[in-house]
């Protein structure tokens, strides 16, 4: 008796021409026709069959010398070694045991090399021919990375003279921080009195919860765009466009009100202007977007002066009121005292009030995640601790100090409250000082909502959401001036909308501000829902892909589920397409403009990089791509380290069947000899000429040696 041969753990349909297996009950499993048919077992109940040739599929190796692959032939199989007699050609069909390990091969249809996979079904639009719809066939090639390739590639990755450090980094966003001092105060004073600075200490303290938040996000996904980036990883493109237009709004407001700020604490001090203060924050914005069309590294520059500027003036601020605290006594704060809330409710509901308004004030730190790619990977944690550090190095002391010196009545009445300050504790001279002090530090906050601003829309553009316009470069500094423009249009419009109101423009920054800082909690807790039972890893100045990257495939889903519709422009398309074909339109051939504007967006290819031939898998990588991008050509790419490593034996033929299931989209399989990394990848991307941001791949496992962000853009989905 031969070797035994273990039953399949799944039920298989067997089918053959010469036998109809089914009766009433449908076709026949293995499992219900076993005992019907002679089977012996050995001593451990397993079924062994004697004499059986089984056929297996020979694992596919791609030559080493060929650069082009395209046979289409089914798969070669090989004999195992048995003992088996040679049957006669007039052979009867095989049994039912036989039929249990037999192969059956389905094979592609014939198709021609340059044709397209048109179906016979009819258009969906009458006047129009359906063949712009349909790509042709894929095929399958053999690609080779030189040494110089990966070499160059990791040159590439390696380039860290341009990116930030950690103070340069925080005075971008930390100008908005900080620059809420000027006109924070008066709101949190009218909510909370003499509770205020409490009330600022706890804003400020919030943002402790906030930081980790931050580091794990970013450190799994450093990628510029801030909520867009994360939530187009969670999701697809419909809830991210809506993270994405919450985040501009909320820099579009951050940079209108720091100007319209600006304008109104100038216009304050100095009534005599002969320039409105809707004007003075018109300015600041043009000179701001001028400030911009440099380069980001050279205009921290000045963001880091200007707060090393602000920072000392506020010391010296606050020295000179310590001093005057002590020389004046308690009597103002006393009086103070007495205007407090007597019941513990209203002490209680004017604290609640006043974090609530605060933490309006810590406006910034939301800013930071948005030009990521640009900050050092080592620098990204100890900015936020800056952020952090100055945050409650001003607000909390700087309040007491107010309450120490200026009456209730001073500081409610709307004026200027730290030049008053500055005034009552050393004289005129201090309170200029702080004057020019705010107007410089304000328009450091223009300028980080700014580039807030133009990361995002740099973002869109290159996921194609937007134009590929929003990328043109300037030829000197290679800023992209379409970008800036297109920014400091909106923040004009925004302003001029709201009638040049500092009041109506800070209600929109309360609600954008807000909604955007809820974004990030909120999924957050969904990604650590989905993992709870993992191993969550994670470390505030170390982020593991073990917390996010490792099992991000189990989040994808849930996010995904409330997306149906995706916001991308081909759906846009045929919703146009569709209303020419009901209206008078068609006769004007907006169709075919609509049709050419199609077939422009389809041309950039796709590049998903698979690791198995899971035939599950790869059709949920296509159902993602179909729903959220426009693309009329994808290439699957599997890496092997060398020539002796067994490619998956079934990834040809599934790639094939796929290849005829969509025929809107073609598919390509290309094999690459080299180790799947950032390097590899980098490379592929130069050599296919398909950009990063076109490139995705399921989730890293839990040893993977490189964290997501190394790989500069890819985007993980869930397949």
């Amino acid at each position: 008796m031969s070797s035994a041969l273990p039953r399949p753990s799944r039920q298989l349909r067997v089918s053959h021409p010469h036998i109809n297996m089914q009766d009433n009950e449908g076709p026949d499993t293995v499992d219900e026709i076993s005992d019907r048919y002679i089977r012996t077992q050995d001593g451990e109940g397993l079924d062994v069959v004697d004499q059986l040739p089984v056929f297996r599929p020979a694992p596919w190796i791609p030559p080493v010398n060929a650069k082009h692959h395209s046979d289409r032939s089914v798969p070669h199989f090989k004999l195992e070694d048995t003992e088996a007699p040679k049957e006669p050609a007039n052979q009867p069909p095989p049994s039912f045991a036989q039929s249990e390990f037999e192969t059956i091969i389905r094979r592609q249809r014939i198709n021609t090399p340059h044709g397209l996979k048109v179906v016979p079904a009819p258009s969906r639009f009458p006047h129009l021919d359906n063949d712009w719809e349909f790509s042709g066939w894929g095929n399958i090639s053999y690609s080779e990375i030189a040494n110089d390739e990966l070499q160059r590639a990791e040159r590439r990755l390696s380039k860290s003279e341009d990116l930030m450090g950690q103070f340069r980094a925080s005075s971008i966003s930390g100008n908005g921080v900080v620059g809420s001092v000027f006109y924070a105060f008066p709101a949190v004073a009218a909510a909370s009195s003499i509770f205020s600075p409490l009330a600022l200490l706890i804003a400020c303290l919030i943002l402790t919860i906030y930081r980790p938040i931050f580091l794990e996000l970013g450190g799994a996904i450093r990628l510029n765009g801030a909520n867009y980036v994360y939530l187009l990883q969670c999701s697809g493109k419909l809830l991210a466009a809506i993270g994405a237009a919450a985040t501009l709004l909320d820099a579009v407001a951050t940079s209108v009100v720091s100007a319209a700020t600006a304008g109104a604490y100038l216009k304050g001090e100095i009534s005599a202007l002969p320039i409105q203060e809707w004007a003075i924050g018109l300015c600041l914005l043009a000179g701001i977007a001028l400030v911009a069309l440099i380069s980001l590294r050279e205009s921290s520059a000045l963001t880091l002066s200007i707060t090393v500027i602000h920072m000392t003036v506020m010391t010296i601020l606050m020295v000179a009121s310590i001093v005057a605290w002590a020389r004046t006594g308690m009597d103002v704060m006393r009086d103070n005292w007495q205007l407090r809330p007597t019941t513990s409710s209203g002490i209680a509901r004017s604290i609640f009030n006043g974090v609530c308004i605060g933490f309006l004030g810590v406006t910034g730190f939301e800013c930071t995640p948005a030009y990521i790619e640009s900050i050092k990977p080592t620098s990204y944690g100890p900015t936020l601790r800056n952020l952090l550090v100055m945050a409650l190095f001003l607000n909390a002391p700087l309040m007491l100090l107010v309450y120490a010196l200026l009456p209730s009545e001073t500081i409610l009445s709307g004026a200027n409250v730290l030049s008053v300050l500055a005034e009552v504790a050393i004289g005129r001279p201090l309170r200029l000082l702080v004057v020019v002090d705010c107007v410089l530090v304000l328009a450091g906050g223009v300028f980080a909502g700014v580039v807030t601003g133009c990361r995002l829309v740099e973002s869109l553009a290159h996921e194609h959401v937007l134009p590929a316009v929003f990328l043109n470069p300037l030829p000197i500094t290679g800023t992209a001036y379409v970008t800036v423009g297109s920014f400091l249009t909106l923040a004009i419009v925004v302003y001029a909308s709201s009638s040049f109101s500092l009041v109506t423009v800070s209600t929109m920054f309360s609600a954008t501000f807000l909604f955007t800082m809820l974004l990030d909690p909120v999924w957050h807790i969904l990604l650590v829902a989905q993992i709870f039972s993992e191993s969550f890893t994670s470390s505030v100045h170390h982020v593991n892909l073990d917390g996010l990257g490792g099992h991000y495939h189990d989040i994808s889903g849930p996010g995904r589920k409330y997306c149906h519709e995706p916001a991308n422009p081909g759906l846009i398309a045929r919703i146009i397409l569709w209303l020419s074909s009901q209206t008078a339109l068609s006769k004007r051939q907006i169709d075919r403009r609509v049709i050419q504007w199609i077939r422009r967006l389809r041309r950039k290819p796709i590049v998903v990089w698979v690791k198995e031939d899971h035939v599950n898998h790869l059709i949920q990588a296509m159902l993602y791509i179909q729903r959220n991008e426009v693309a009329a050509r994808v290439l699957f790419v599997h890496a092997y380290a060398d020539a002796t490593q067994s490619v998956p034996s079934e990834l040809e033929a599934n790639i094939r069947i796929l290849d005829e299931a969509f025929p809107s989209i073609t598919l390509d399989l290309v094999f690459v000899k080299g180790v799947f990394g950032p390097v590899l990848v980098e490379a592929m991307s130069e050599k296919l000429g398909i950009p990063k941001y076109h490139m995705f791949m399921s989730c890293p496992g839990p040893d993977h040696p490189w964290q997501l962000g190394e790989y500069q853009g890819v985007r993980v989905i869930d397949f």
